[in-house]
């Protein structure tokens, strides 16, 4: 079963937690699903990624292929999740590239001073604080950089490691505030 399938059948799982008011509509647009769950407590949205790719809000690096999972979906989604006390959207996309991580990474960080002052780390990212900005936790043996920028609540983050010649990348864009 793929990442993705795996993640629609937890929200549908969850979202079966709350029967009363409920409402799930699952669209299949061939190989792509898109699901919604509509409850009291609040809304689920799963888009998978179309052609287009989800809205992280930067571009795809030129020549850049969609990564896809074992059922040769692409690895992309929009997730968006609404309660009256949150929400939070995240688009996230895999690719891969024949070009070396650090072509990718300059293009990336050039791309990601729109949103902010640019953190590099090789290692993990934390936001120690909601408004503050990125911290690197470094792991100096890891082979995976990753280029971050805006706060815990307003991020986008672009992480890149080597694929055999080239390189594979994932590029997020995480949005957390009130539901209101």
């Amino acid at each position: 079963m793929s990442t993705r399938n795996r993640l629609l059948s937890l929200l549908l799982a969850l979202g079966s937690l709350s029967l009363a008011g409920c409402d799930i509509d699952v669209k299949d647009e061939g190989k792509q699903k898109n699901v919604d769950v509509r409850t009291a407590f609040g809304d689920v949205s799963v888009r998978a990624s179309g052609e287009e790719g989800p809205d992280t809000g930067l571009p795809v690096y030129p020549g850049a292929e969609p990564m896809m999972d074992e059922d040769n979906d692409r690895e992309s989604a929009d997730v968006k999740v609404g309660t009256s006390f949150f929400a939070i959207k995240v688009a996230a996309a895999k690719y891969s590239s024949a070009d070396a991580p650090q072509k990718i990474l300059d293009f990336y960080r050039d791309e990601l001073t729109a949103f902010g002052a640019v953190t590099e780390c090789k290692g993990e990212v934390d936001f120690e604080d909601d408004a503050g900005p990125p911290v690197c936790k470094e792991k100096p043996a890891s082979k995976e950089i990753q280029l971050v920028t805006g706060t815990e609540n307003d991020q986008h983050i672009v992480s890149v490691k080597p694929r055999g010649e080239g390189s594979e990348f994932a590029v997020v864009a995480v949005k957390i505030g009130d539901s209101g």
